[in-house]
């Protein structure tokens, strides 16, 4: 999951950059953001949507997940037994 992070970070960057020297050719002025304020805002970014990911990942929210967590564990207890 971590590589996705990276790889989208890859490509905003870079995205940023193309965006201000198209708008420098075509005589716009550009973003009004230096690299390094792209960068922090980008990593908030995906260290904020990572953690709202873990939190979700990791507690059983809805109904549906309770039930699937409730039924792994029935899983894993029977598997115990039989390694027993």
């Amino acid at each position: 999951m971590k590589s996705r992070y990276v790889s989208v970070l890859r490509l905003l960057v870079p995205l940023y950059s193309f965006v201000n020297l198209t708008l420098l050719a075509l005589g716009y002025t550009p973003l009004p953001f230096e690299t390094p304020q792209v960068e922090t805002a980008l990593t908030a970014g995906l260290g904020a949507s990572s953690l709202i990911y873990a939190w979700w990942k990791n507690n059983n929210l809805t109904h549906s997940a309770e039930q699937a967590q409730e039924w792994l564990r029935e899983l894993k207890q029977q598997k115990s037994k039989r390694s027993s």
